[in-house]
């Protein structure tokens, strides 16, 4: 009865929004955002991959369209997510289906201080941030001020810096100063306090079930053929099409060009279809191109010598059945989720996902 009571509950509180989104479709859309930000939206420990599940839908919505807009600047997110061809339900869905993904009581996705003195953390809060973000730090949505409890703490010291140092705008007010008398301390130590804030929701044996939704009949799910494609064997592989115009050469050049820029080396070329034209043996194009960071590498490994079975990172240029060219490679996501990997690493390893997606929309556009 207790538990029929809960459920009860806990359907009650649902959005409007929630019931009319087409969650379906949402769902199908999120596995672009897994690329970065995990399968459940959990996000990884350091600053490149904030938490998005569970974050309110007005926020996400507005969020994502300030990257359209260039309110805020991600390019590769814009590219790999497609949200600039979203229509208006396509963002009310993903940002529906992402707000209903609560990971608060599950131990596994509790958030850990991994630095700073929690104590002259919650001082500062107390004094400068509850008004906005609540006792609890969960937000609140009256003030358009998102929930801080359940980020990860490197995100929000970045963040807090990026308000610091004008790179972002704090509560939508240029002129906000909010941050400006802060030091250094002050924003490891707030973000030490933050992350202690999701866990009086842990409770103790519940697992987080992810929710499974069935496309709808009366409208199609979203469309990814002309972009981003994800092989759905547990999301193992992206595919990314050459835009229209893009040769192979140029593909190529832009690939090694990114490469380069950004600290990967190219240990290893094949190409497979030229190789094999020599013998007079004809086929679609085919070729693999090999990516290494050594450093990021021997992290990997020392923490499990398993992962050096995704190294050196692969991206192979191959053309289909309509002549169609695509680029493919591995999806690391599926590292971001793995338990066997400390967070430094798992750190890593979204900054080496990352960068292959970097490489990959190089090659796509055929320019840097």
């Amino acid at each position: 009865m207790f538990r029929k009571l809960i459920a009860t509950a806990a359907l009650c509180v649902l959005s409007v929004h929630a019931w009319s989104a087409d969650m379906a479709n949402g769902q199908q859309i999120n596995k672009s955002c897994a690329l970065c930000h995990g399968a459940y939206g959990q996000g990884a420990s350091g600053k490149l991959s904030p938490r998005i599940a569970g974050l309110p839908r007005e926020y996400i919505v507005k969020a994502m369209k300030d990257y359209v807009a260039g309110t805020r600047t991600y390019p590769l997110m814009v590219r790999t997510s497609q949200i600039d061809k979203f229509t208006e339900r396509d963002f009310e869905d993903v940002a529906a289906y992402l707000s209903s993904l609560d990971l608060s009581s599950d131990q596994m996705f509790n958030i850990n201080k991994s630095f700073g003195d929690d104590k002259a953390g919650k001082d500062i809060y107390r004094a400068d941030c509850k008004n906005c973000h609540n006792n609890d730090g969960y937000g609140k949505p009256s003030k358009d001020a998102p929930p801080l409890a359940g980020q990860h703490p490197e995100y929000l010291y970045t963040t807090m810096r990026g308000f610091a140092e004008g790179h972002r705008i704090h509560a939508n007010d240029k002129e906000d100063d909010t941050f400006s008398d802060y030091k250094d301390n002050d924003f490891i130590n707030l973000a030490a306090y933050l992350s202690t804030l999701d866990d009086v929701k842990v409770a103790q044996g519940y697992q987080f079930s992810p929710p499974m939704y069935r496309p709808s009949f009366a409208r199609p799910s979203h469309d990814l053929s002309d972009s981003i494609q994800i092989t759905d064997i547990t999301q193992t592989v992206v595919r990314m099409a050459l835009d229209e115009g893009v040769t192979t050469e140029k593909a190529e050049e832009a690939m090694l060009a990114k490469a380069e820029e950004i600290g990967l080396k190219k240990v290893g070329q094949q190409k497979v279809s030229q190789f094999l034209s020599k013998q007079d043996v004809k086929m679609p194009h085919l070729s693999i191109f090999q990516f290494c960071n050594p450093l990021d590498a021997r992290m990997m490994v020392i923490a499990d010598p398993v992962f050096s079975s995704y190294m050196p990172c692969r991206i192979s240029m191959v053309e289909d059945a309509n002549g169609k060219l695509w680029l493919m490679m591995l999806n690391l996501d599926m590292l971001i989720n793995s338990k066997l990997l400390p967070a430094s690493v798992v750190e890593t390893a979204v900054k080496v996902n990352q960068q292959m997606l970097d490489v990959m929309t190089a090659g796509a556009s055929g320019k840097l």
